[in-house]
């Protein structure tokens, strides 16, 4: 028996939760159908947890949010209960996927809920908006969107086909699913185009010794991914050789992993092995999409919808001290790479971005600022070539058997 939660407003919404119930019912679940709408509820179909309960999961009223008439409020809250009552459901073994469903409302609703469960539960929704970027809502989430092509509002010949073949690709990614124990250890990577010689080296590697590695491509949401990942318990060592994402949150590029980039590893303890990879660059996209105020920078055309722009000294100078500044928080081992002959294949002695005294800067900022108990590497090669990789793993192997 497949134990599945569908999520939704029941209030407005009764009739097509009522067919995709049954859906549920013929592919063999038991459902726990938890009811999302603050203004009613429905008797189509058994409700197990009602809008009551989920405000009060969150510390709310209900009677007091219908009287606030704040929608905006509401969804948040309901939100919040939904995420906390599926995470303990979770938690005591009961359930096996979630679907859930709506337009604006519901699809922001059902995402937020479904925030609190690991990698590797199934994860549906299907929505009216599934075509609009929902980057923000899904996060770092394995989240399957499912577009409605037609509003949610009442049972038709489109309606009725998608939330069938809905409930089939739920109860298919269920069966799917095994326990498939893992007696690797796992390894973490990030990677840049400008990295990519390195990464594929370091991961050879650590495969020939009998790691699983799992490589992130350094574009934002893969650094948010690896992170998010990385506090899940999923990895046990993190060579973390493309921190881009730090470049292009501070000067405003368009690969930000966001504030909390390079602070997993540390707050858990796990062993890393860090490297200042490509912060030589903050990417943008088209050439005439480059902010005004960086039009006297060093440019480069990565590609046609890629723009390259060379950090400065003062930018560099801020990265190492932010990277310091992380690093020493970590409650785990640590050690910090840093490749004296480039720090990116375009920084190497030929590439367009060879600046070795503002690299000098980066790397100097990070050996003063890191505490004592941080040791920082000088490896005399540029960071693509075979001596940097294999230092790299060898300093996190020792990091990850003592």
């Amino acid at each position: 028996m497949k134990n599945i939660a569908m999520l939704g407003c029941f209030d407005t919404k009764a009739e097509d939760f009522s067919y995709l119930y049954q859906c549920l019912v013929e592919q063999g679940a038991a459902v726990q159908a938890i009811n999302l709408g603050v203004m009613g509820s429905t008797s189509l179909f058994p409700v197990a947890v009602e809008a009551e309960q989920v405000v009060a999961r969150a510390g709310g009223v209900l009677a007091a949010l219908r009287e606030a008439g704040d929608r905006a409020s509401a969804l948040d809250l309901m939100g919040d209960g939904a995420a906390k009552i599926l995470l303990d459901h979770h938690q005591k073994g009961e359930l096996d996927g979630v679907i859930g469903m709506g337009g604006g409302g519901g699809t922001f609703l059902t995402l937020k809920a479904l925030q609190s469960l690991p990698f590797g539960v199934p994860k549906i929704c299907v929505s009216t908006v599934a075509a609009k970027d929902l980057s923000r809502q899904t996060g770092t989430k394995d989240v399957v969107l499912i577009p409605s092509l037609v509003d949610i509002a009442g049972l038709n010949r489109i309606s009725r086909v998608i939330m069938r073949q809905a409930a089939g690709a739920l109860a298919g990614m269920i069966d799917a699913t095994r326990d498939e124990p893992n007696e690797k250890e796992t390894i973490a990577i990030s990677m840049f185009g400008n990295t990519t010689d390195c990464v594929e080296m370091c991961a050879k590697m650590l495969r020939d010794q009998g790691y699983e590695v799992l490589v992130f491509h350094a574009v934002g949401s893969g650094g948010r991914t690896m992170e998010a990942l990385i506090r899940e318990g999923v990895v046990d060592g993190v060579l973390d050789l493309t921190t881009t994402e730090l470049a292009d949150e501070l000067c405003g590029g368009i690969c930000s992993a966001g504030p909390h980039r390079l602070t997993a590893a540390a707050e858990m303890g796990i062993p890393q092995v860090v490297a200042p990879g490509c912060l030589d660059m903050v990417n943008f996209g088209h050439l005439n999409t480059v902010p005004e105020k960086y039009q006297d920078r060093l440019i480069f055309s990565w590609a046609p919808d890629v723009t390259l722009m060379r950090t400065d000294t003062e930018e560099n100078r801020k990265l190492g001290q932010e990277i310091a500044e992380k690093l020493n928080k970590a409650s785990g081992p640590v050690k910090v790479l840093l490749p004296m002959q480039g720090i990116s294949k375009v920084s190497s002695s030929a590439g367009v971005f060879y600046a070795p005294d503002t690299d000098q800067v980066l790397f100097e900022t990070i050996k003063q600022q890191a505490k004592p108990n941080i040791e920082v590497i000088e490896v005399q090669a540029n960071i693509n070539h075979p001596q940097f990789a294999e230092q790299a793993v060898n300093h996190l192997l020792k990091l990850i058997k003592s």
